[in-house]
């Protein structure tokens, strides 16, 4: 079957954009089964949230083979080994009848989900304006995180109506769909024979300052989202209250208002220009982290201001993301598969660490969740002024 080159690129996109959905989906779609995964198996808080942390591991250490094996390969075969994966994963969770066999399928989603979060951004940008990209950027990142908006409030509904598993089948049903769509519309490029398969590829990035700025701020700033996301279902739904039903909700609206600016932010960065909106997205940031410390130090048990100042910190966080992550992209030449793997590598590495810390001291309050995410953001923000100072971030007016 052939398609016009206008239809083929469409479609292309729109292919890319269903393994944005399912990057953003596999993360977080069953959290909202952590209580009830908690009371079955018997887990303790460390447990139940290492599903998520194991899952991070496992993605963060296959990113970065598949960043190389992008470079040098087809990225189209990689992609498709990479969904191969997943969805054998998904099967021994939907199959799971103790934790190990889950924590063993969740495993196998996190090498899965690597190649395809690590190539979408790269297949999408190839080929596009250099003055398109940061547009192609926001609208990605705005469905992706649309995606995580809408992924807890569907995990809660399905887990309502038909259990934990049923979450996991949504998963396998999504991810099949997404290898039978790349199957037949990524298209065969050949990669760079020349781009080696030791680990010493990723030394030039890793050796020049800038990249390793950028990568720094990407870990620190992500890792400050996600670790709210990974303690908040115990958080919310054991110790403030709230029922499964309505935490589908404070997730979702936190990560959908993300989504929704990211999908505004070409039209924002019009009316307002790029410098305007980054020093606004920074200021708010700054304010989300401040006013989180105050929530902390008042002991709040309010999931309604909670959940505000993370929305705060998730519009804050827009327009240095769109931004910045193009630029990063292209700092070492010939290397967009590898950087875009380190940067997700270094996020996950974040997550992980800091969200197995911050689970294993949890103590019922928002204390030590509320201290970690405002200290992250505030280190972020560090780093962006370091990169400001080294010029190493272009804004247009």
């Amino acid at each position: 079957m052939s398609f016009s080159p206008k239809a083929s690129s469409r479609l292309l996109l729109f292919t890319v954009l269903l393994i944005d959905i399912l990057a953003a989906a596999e993360i977080d779609l069953f959290i909202p089964s952590f209580p009830e995964l908690q009371k079955l198996f018997h887990l303790s808080p460390f447990e139940v949230q290492f599903m998520v942390s194991a899952n991070f591991l496992a993605y963060c250490f296959c990113s970065l083979f598949s960043g190389v094996l992008g470079d040098r390969y087809n990225r189209r075969t990689v992609m498709l080994m990479s969904l191969i994966i997943l969805v054998f994963g998904g099967v021994l969770c939907v199959t799971a009848h103790n934790y190990p066999l889950l924590l063993m399928g969740r495993v196998l989603q996190g090498i899965g989900i690597a190649g395809p979060a690590v190539l979408a951004f790269p297949i999408a940008l190839e080929g596009c304006p250099v003055e398109k990209q940061s547009t192609r950027m926001s609208v990605l990142n705005g469905v992706a995180n649309l995606s995580l908006g809408f992924a807890p409030v569907i995990g809660s509904y399905v887990n309502l109506c038909w259990g934990w598993r049923a979450n996991f089948f949504v998963l396998l049903a999504f991810s099949s769909i997404c290898f039978v769509l790349s199957y037949f519309v990524l298209p065969n490029r050949a990669g760079n024979p020349n781009v080696s398969l030791s680990p010493k590829t990723y030394w030039p990035l890793l050796s020049t300052k800038r990249m390793l700025l950028f990568i720094l701020f990407f870990g620190f700033l992500a890792s400050s989202y996600w670790v709210f996301i990974g303690m908040s279902p115990i958080l919310y739904m054991q110790n403030l209250g709230v029922s499964l039903k309505e935490f589908g909700y404070y997730q979702g609206v936190q990560a959908g208002i993300f989504g929704i600016f990211c999908l505004l932010s070409p039209k924002i960065f019009a009316w307002f220009g790029e410098t305007k909106s980054f020093y606004a997205g920074i200021i708010l940031s700054i304010l989300s982290a401040l006013i989180l410390l105050w929530l902390v130090v008042c002991h709040t048990h309010n999931p309604l201001w909670i959940t505000i100042t993370i929305m705060l910190m998730s519009v804050g966080a827009v327009f240095p993301v769109n931004i910045i992550f193009p630029q990063a992209l292209l700092v070492v030449k010939h290397s967009q598969g590898r950087s875009a793997a380190i940067i997700l590598s270094a996020r996950l590495i974040f997550t992980s660490s800091t969200l197995s810390v911050v689970s294993y001291f949890y103590d019922g309050t928002l204390f030590p969740i509320g201290l970690a995410v405002a200290m992250l953001i505030l280190v972020s923000m560090f780093i962006i002024a370091l990169l400001l100072k080294k010029g190493a971030i272009v804004l247009s007016s």
